[in-house]
């Protein structure tokens, strides 16, 4: 039944919802359609969204009639009703799976900002779509505010900057994308036509004590990275410059959270699933990760063979902020720099283990069965396909051929000697050539003492042995299997004896020109250095190494990490770019 307290305002508010949004699966409609500014919406789903504007909660379809109750009731609020007759009204698919089938994505994709909302009410409970806030768009509205004079002098920047003087044409700010009430933030989902030149003018006037839920310095070199126009009006850049500022400065004079900004070509978001757990904790991780700023630290050598990533914090794996920090280190570039292999750390992403594969399906992990390593594989090479989507990949491949990711499965604890693990887990390498796609997977195969019962080995030691084009033969090692060249494995017994007499024996007849091991953390220089120099020792023809792991381990005190200079130079040979990234 349809509550009578739903307005008129609170089914325009709806509408601009769907607008917006678009329409999710299985909320079209077949034979009715309200007509509101010359357009058409399934008035049904049009009628759930009010009752959440009006009463905090979304209507199930079964809970109200369409047709005549629907029907009724809108037309009681002055709104008209048609009839759906084939053709369908322009500016309407009947089937919303017409909307979406068929379709390259692209930012403007409706069911991203749909998903998006769907993920912050599983987060947050209520969320506020298309949501006004009451304040003035002009200077003097802020005339007792502490950030007056900095808003004014924005202004009259973006009025100077091409000599626009009356571009505010509302008397409010208008409607903000989502609101969240509690804890109380705004989130914005800018498209690229937010990246203009009047948009850096703004912030980069910005006081350094505003607090944001952004980096303002990605969206500075996005700005000027994209450089967009629309000159429709012809003020249009300098308006919604200065409508994004006021929507920053908000939370400071309103009591409110940092504003919260998405760019919509970070990637795919209307791939995230809400009701998968990963997924969703990849979103909560943006979120968190919203009002945390990353510090870049570049370290450019001459002519270098690969470039690093070393993060120098902490890193639970979330394969959306890996796809974030690869597309921000790709505008970080050193410019006119290439290089051949980029490597990031052991667990620079984690997948969910898959209910399909048990301990009966597994087996001995130290000897397991192949079609459950395949299943492994698959299930992590689809985080893969989230991290690298087509446009994060495209822009790689400007300054590298190839990328390397360590691929985790899901664990409480992270890979170091001291933790015991005895719950099933893989980890594995992809290395990806980006000008073509194809992926190269291994993982690893002699794990410490402490995970040997639980770690689903790698067990064809071949798969760690890689022709890449314009490299060479190139070895590459899970964390661990550095060790098999430590000289005090030799004292190595049963399986691992084994295992080590293997690997050498692949290694001398592969003859490798570059090792790329990843581990996953690294604070002493000394940790990996007498396996290095038996790598050297062992196989003469390696002329290039590097090792990617995490600057930061915890449970071991700061003060007896190693500087990281020598940690740096400790685990490679040859020049490198080595991004090193730490949270401000």
């Amino acid at each position: 039944m349809i509550s009578t307290n739903i307005t008129r305002q609170h089914v325009i508010k709806a509408v601009e919802e769907v607008k917006t949004c678009g329409i999710p699966p299985g909320r079209g409609s077949n034979r009715y359609l309200l007509e509101y500014a010359g357009e058409y919406y399934p008035l049904k789903y049009v009628v759930s969204l009010a009752n959440r504007n009006a009463n905090g909660k979304e209507l199930s379809p079964s809970e109200f009639g369409g047709g005549q109750e629907s029907n009724g009731f809108l037309r009681r609020l002055g709104f008209k009703i048609v009839e759906i007759r084939h053709p369908a009204p322009t500016g309407y698919v009947v089937r919303e799976e017409t909307v979406y089938s068929g379709r390259a994505h692209n930012e403007r994709c409706p069911r991203c900002k749909e998903t998006i909302r769907l993920m912050l009410e599983k987060a947050y409970n209520r969320v506020d779509v298309s949501h006004k806030i009451d304040i003035g768009v002009l200077p003097d509205a802020f005339a007792g505010s502490a950030h007056y004079q900095k808003l004014k002098e924005i202004y009259e920047a973006l009025q100077c900057h091409r000599g626009f003087r009356e571009f505010v044409k509302a008397k409010s700010l208008p409607n903000c994308d989502f609101f969240i009430p509690e804890p109380g933030f705004i989130l914005e989902f800018d498209e690229s036509q937010h990246f203009t030149l009047p948009r850096k003018i703004a912030l980069q006037l910005y006081p350094d004590d505003l607090r944001l839920g952004f980096d303002r310095d990605r969206w500075i070199g996005l700005c000027q990275r994209i450089n967009a126009k629309d000159n429709d009006p012809p003020y249009r850049d300098e308006q919604r410059a200065w409508y994004d500022t006021l929507r920053d400065f908000v939370p400071s004079i309103a009591g409110l959270q940092p504003t919260v900004r998405m760019f919509a070509g970070d990637g795919e978001w209307c791939s995230l699933k809400p009701n998968n757990a990963l997924e969703f904790k990849r979103f909560q991780g943006f979120l968190g990760e919203g009002l945390v700023q990353w510090r870049f630290d570049v370290r450019e050598e001459p002519d270098p063979f690969l470039a690093r990533v070393i993060i120098a914090d902490e890193w639970d794996g979330n394969p959306f902020e890996a796809s974030k920090l690869l597309k921000t280190i790709h505008e970080r570039w050193p410019r006119d720099k290439q290089v051949k292999l980029m490597m990031t750390c052991g667990g620079f992403i984690q997948f969910e283990w898959p209910k399909s594969v048990s301990r009966l399906e597994i087996g001995d992990n130290k000897y397991p069965n192949t079609e459950a390593v395949a299943t492994l594989v698959a299930e992590a090479d689809k985080s893969v396909t989230t991290v690298l989507n087509e446009t994060l990949s495209r822009k790689l491949s400007q300054v590298t051929d190839y990328v390397t990711l360590g691929v985790d499965s899901c664990k409480a604890k992270i890979s170091m000697t001291q933790y015991y693990i005895g719950e099933p887990h893989v980890e594995l390498v992809c290395v990806v050539d980006l000008r073509n796609d194809r992926r190269y997977w291994t993982g690893k195969s002699y794990p410490t003492p402490s995970q040997q019962n639980g770690l689903i080995r790698m067990t064809d030691m071949s798969t760690h042995f890689i022709d890449l084009a314009d490299i060479g033969k190139t070895m590459v090692l899970g964390c661990h299997d550095l060790t098999m060249f430590n000289p005090r494995s030799q004292n190595a017994k049963g399986w691992r004896q084994s295992a080590n007499i293997e690997f050498k024996e692949l290694a001398k007849r592969h003859r490798p020109i570059c090792v790329l091991q990843h581990p996953h953390t690294t604070v002493k220089f000394r940790t990996w250095l007498n396996a290095w120099n038996g790598v050297t020792r062992a196989l003469p023809s390696v002329k290039q190494y590097a090792g990617a792991g995490r600057y930061c381990e915890p449970g071991r005190e700061r003060s007896e990490w190693d500087a990281i200079d020598g940690v740096l130079r400790s685990t490679k040979r040859g020049h490198t770019i080595d991004f090193v990234v730490q949270k401000k």
